[in-house]
């Protein structure tokens, strides 16, 4: 595992909570999707289970019988590569809560690793609510959460808030680095530029090859146009199965596309991006909680970049 970068204030504070003698017994792990929380959840968890690092292999292989892992499953485990279920279930969650019957294997502590809790069904959250309200000893519970405000209130009152910023563009070059050595050059640093401080979406855009996507979303921000032909082509281009992944992380960069252009524009025309924004941020989530039609989605992401050119203009 590379170095963990970019979260010292976060590593001290939850040091010095284990240094108390009083760790509190869940941490949300709050912050923009790609900053590092997974992998600090494992460093977390390795100080807790293997604070002399005796068992750093199997810690870095998931085979720590004393870290549990809860993530979306394959909706098809017997297809290399399926696509991944849509949330987690509460099945997940009653097999999590028969493992946490039984004492930790090799010491004190267990740690649980949630991610992300924002994938939770409504029922699957209130069945984790229940382990939350009465913890098993010695259990840790660390909740990945890159919208934290959509949590259960009361899950959020049960745990120990801990909030993660985006990195710097130095910070994010150290973790590439590392993480993408293949990178350089213009092409690093128009990724650097466009990836909000996530090296996590830095390195999902160049394995996805983004840069159409990123070419066609400036398009139709230059165009102005609703309803304009590129936006039917990228509606074309990533409807298909195939392109589910690209799809999603679509949904995820208009909302950021939306903010860096709205930042530069007077206030009328800021105060317009923000609206747009915002609608941007919930159909994303909408349709990806509820398989929305991808060509309707698609066309909806367009018309609200399409709107900020024009809004511009209209100023």
């Amino acid at each position: 595992m590379s170095r963990l970068i970019g979260h010292d204030a976060q590593l001290r504070q939850f040091e010095q909570a284990c240094a108390s003698g009083r760790l509190h017994h869940g941490w949300i792990l709050s912050g923009p999707r790609g900053v590092g929380k997974a992998r600090f959840a494992l460093a977390a968890a390795r100080m807790l289970v293997d604070p002399e690092n005796r068992h750093s292999d199997w810690i870095e292989h998931r085979t720590h019988p004393d870290i549990v892992w809860v993530e979306r499953l394959a909706k098809d485990s017997d297809v290399e590569n399926s696509e991944l279920a849509r949330s987690l279930g509460v099945d997940q969650v009653r097999g999590l809560q028969q493992k946490l019957t039984m004492q930790p294997s090799m010491g004190p502590k267990r740690a649980v690793i949630i991610d992300s809790a924002d994938d939770f069904e409504r029922s699957a959250a209130n069945a984790l609510l229940k382990s939350l309200e009465e913890p098993p000893v010695g259990t840790i519970f660390l909740l990945v959460s890159h919208s934290s405000e959509r949590l259960l209130p009361t899950i959020r009152s049960r745990c120990q808030m801990l909030r993660f910023n985006p990195l710097s563009p130095q910070q994010m070059t150290a973790i590439l680095a590392e993480e993408a050595p293949e990178l350089a050059g213009n092409a690093l640093e128009r990724l650097i530029a466009s990836s909000n401080g996530s090296p996590g979406q830095a390195i999902a855009h160049a394995a996805l090859d983004l840069a159409a996507v990123e070419a066609s979303m400036d398009l139709i921000i230059d165009r102005a146009q609703p309803g304009h032909a590129e936006t039917h082509k990228l509606a074309d281009a990533l409807s298909a199965k195939s392109a589910q992944m690209r799809y999603e992380a679509f949904l995820r960069r208009v909302p950021s596309k939306i903010a860096e252009f709205s930042r530069s524009q007077p206030l009328p025309v800021a105060a317009a991006g923000a609206e747009a924004y915002h609608a941007a941020e919930t159909l994303a989530a909408r349709a990806l909680a509820l398989s929305l039609d991808k060509p309707a989605v698609v066309m909806q992401m367009g018309n609200l970049l399409a709107s900020l050119r024009a809004n511009a203009a209209d100023a």
